[in-house]
């Protein structure tokens, strides 16, 4: 359940928020889910057991890399990364870590859980289960790599389409603090239309 929670999550951020970096963290979960698909279907290693209900196709009934395990860790890996190297969180330094670290214990004990969930519902086999964890540590490493040093030079000028400013797609890259930046902004707004309307 946690995967679908995540990305569900993630599309009701990309369409409150309309930035670029969690539309392309998104488009990172369809390249991994790709990839795993493709392994599965060259690698053809069966799942521990089979049973009726997947053999029926509610389930892949190859199981190496283990899809959810590699999504978990795709998702925690990109999240922790933009933690550590793009947020600005709080003015005081001790604050500042332990929040850091305090989001990315709890993103790595989700993926970790997930992964753990695997083996003991007999989902997968240990080695499905860690070659998914190492795929998904992969995948997020080389797509944050990817958006934060190539990807985002260019957020600017994709704001500029006509699709984007219909969309009202928006680029917070050169902004650390986001939820700093959001409150003080409609604060603003709202003092100031608040007074037009008193006058």
């Amino acid at each position: 359940m946690l995967p679908i929670l995540y990305v569900v999550s993630i599309f009701t951020v990309i369409i409150i928020r309309r930035d670029l970096t969690t539309i392309f963290y998104f488009f990172g979960f369809l390249i991994t889910e790709f990839t795993n698909f493709v392994l599965k279907n060259l690698i053809k290693q069966p799942r521990p057991y089979l049973n009726e209900h997947r053999s029926k196709g509610s389930f892949s009934k190859y199981g190496m890399p283990s899809d959810h395990s590699q999504v978990m860790f795709y998702f925690s890996t990109f999240f922790i990364l933009i933690v550590l190297f793009r947020y600005y969180i709080s003015q005081s330094k001790l604050i500042q870590i332990l929040m850091k670290s305090f989001l990315c214990v709890i993103a790595i004990f989700a993926a970790v859980l997930v992964a753990f969930s695997r083996v003991y519902l007999k989902y997968h086999t240990n080695e499905q289960v860690i070659a998914g964890s190492l795929l998904g540590i992969i995948c997020g490493s080389l797509w944050f790599f990817i958006v934060h040093t190539i990807l985002s030079k260019h957020f600017h000028y994709i704001t500029t389409w006509k699709i984007s400013e219909f969309l009202m797609i928006r680029d917070y890259t050169h902004i650390p603090n986001i939820l700093l930046f959001q409150y003080t902004a409609e604060r603003n707004e709202a003092s100031i239309r608040r007074k037009n309307k008193n006058n």
